[in-house]
């Protein structure tokens, strides 16, 4: 026969890790990569999207780098509407996303095809950090290049 204190130890167990969990869950869905964007850029990204791809440059102590991510919007309304988007074509921007692509080693197959139609949107912050937005209206894909200093 288990005691009073035994039950109340193993109700106080199921407990914390009932919080643990619901806490996991809480952290993952407001840590998105958008929200990451946000904190980082000020640039509010439309959920629900799904990340088809990432690859960074890796952690260090500064948080300088490179991060490369694809989304895949369904509603491609939602990002379309969300910032100002140029739909020229930029060759020096297109050079330096490649430049960037190339330092993370990123095939050919996962790149922007800058050779088709597509909006874009960049921010640069005081200390020459680089975000570079390429969306495609036609397969509703954002490509989300940063460089970091």
């Amino acid at each position: 026969m288990i005691s009073k204190k035994g039950i109340l130890k193993i109700i106080s167990i199921i407990i914390l890790l009932t919080a643990a969990f619901f806490l996991f869950l809480f952290i993952k869905v407001h840590n998105s990569y958008a929200t990451i964007i946000y904190l980082n850029w000020s640039v509010k990204l439309p959920k629900p999207y799904k990340e088809i791809y990432r690859i960074d440059s890796g952690s260090s102590f500064h948080g300088d780098g490179q991060r490369y991510h694809i989304f895949e919007y369904k509603n491609k309304n939602d990002i379309q509407n969300k910032l100002n988007w140029k739909d020229t074509k930029n060759p020096e921007i297109e050079s330096e996303i490649n430049s960037v692509l190339d330092r993370l080693n990123v095939e050919e197959i996962k790149r922007p095809d800058f050779d088709k139609k597509y909006k874009y949107y960049f921010k640069i912050k005081e200390d020459h950090s680089k975000i570079y937005l390429i969306f495609y209206d036609d397969i509703g894909k954002l490509y989300i290049i940063e460089d970091i200093f």
